[in-house]
């Protein structure tokens, strides 16, 4: 256990003064201690605290006690202000469509210099056109990592391979006959096969998102909860082993994104510092990242996020009359039927 008083750590570039000489923390993390350890800071989990090691203690953070949180380094550029003005504030009904182009600036920027986290709730796995999107954005090499659960693997699996999603088309979201069974015959197979590569390829699966992720080589994350049903491999059942694995590739992170999942939001919100890969590294470079690192957390009315990076894609891989004819051929089946 920790001793009383000791420091919890925050979001934010934290020094500590040791022997008089003030030290930077090589990570950052919420709710963490700060253990000193051969001239070094490191962050350390509550659980993974062991006897003997030395933790910084004291609860003021403006030096007096050796402890400085650097909280003002990464303000905003102010603006002139009026006393009144209309829509100020951000609401419902405020056009976002200024924040989309910076955020599109922001990831063709991050592609060649950063490293961008996706965390992905199931809502992507549930659309057509989602699962489209979101691939060509991995393709295109926005994409860096994954984080999310059983339900978005699962899913996206059952519509490569049985084009429903909990039984739903991925196209109409018309209910197939006993579909109810399709996830679940999903999770089967691809425990039949051992792995999510091996059942891509054996079921000869040939679109998704799993399917791009594993095409491209990029890591991802699934981490387990208490509902799920199945699951398939690899989903991490254990929490900290999940929570160990995200933080290896939180902590590196320049730009993390977070749509239609408030769980997984939350969990990565919680690990994601303030200045991304801190520490020894950026010290020995002289450099802080402070080159538009962005946290976007919105909860779960997520479509017009989605909507936009579609657009991008469709316009970027010429997708817009391909989706036209799929959209015609769908009326005509209906209107036939």
């Amino acid at each position: 256990m920790a001793p009383e008083g000791y420091h919890a750590m925050s979001i934010y570039p934290e020094y500590f003064k040791i022997d008089g000489q003030w030290l930077l923390a090589e990570d950052s993390r919420m709710d963490c201690v700060a253990v000193y350890e051969n001239g070094r800071i490191l962050v350390i989990e509550f659980r993974l605290i062991k006897k003997g090691d030395l933790i910084v203690c004291g609860r003021t953070e403006g030096a007096q006690e050796g402890i400085f949180v650097h909280t003002d380094g990464f303000g905003a550029a102010t603006k002139p202000s009026e006393n009144f003005a209309f829509r100020l504030g951000r609401s419902r009904e405020t056009a976002f469509s200024r924040e989309y182009d910076e955020l599109y600036e922001l990831l063709q920027y991050e592609r060649d210099h950063g490293y961008v986290v996706w965390v992905m709730g199931p809502a992507f796995s549930f659309n057509g056109y989602s699962r489209i999107a979101f691939s060509k954005i991995i393709e295109a090499g926005y994409v860096d990592a994954v984080f999310a659960g059983n339900a978005l693997a699962t899913h996206d699996l059952e519509g490569a391979y049985l084009h429903t999603a909990l039984g739903q088309d991925i196209d109409t979201q018309e209910n197939r006959p006993n579909g109810h069974y399709h996830h679940l015959d999903t999770i089967n197979r691809v425990k039949y096969h051992g792995s999510i590569a091996k059942f891509i390829e054996e079921e000869n699966v040939q679109d998704g998102i799993m399917y791009a992720l594993e095409k491209n080589n990029v890591p991802y994350v699934l981490a387990g909860s208490i509902r799920d049903d199945g699951p398939p491999c690899p989903v991490i059942g254990n929490a900290y082993e999940a929570q160990d694995a995200m933080r290896d590739h939180i902590r590196k992170a320049t730009t993390v994104i977070c749509m239609a999942t408030m769980l997984h939001t939350i969990a990565a919100g919680n690990m994601t510092p303030l200045l991304p890969g801190a520490g020894r590294r950026n010290r020995a470079a002289g450099v802080f990242l402070l080159r538009g690192y962005l946290r976007i957390c919105r909860e779960q009315t997520h479509r017009p996020w989605i909507a936009f990076f579609a657009r991008r894609c469709y316009q970027r891989a010429g997708l817009h009359s391909q989706r036209r004819k799929r959209t015609r051929a769908l009326k005509n089946h209906k209107h036939v039927s």
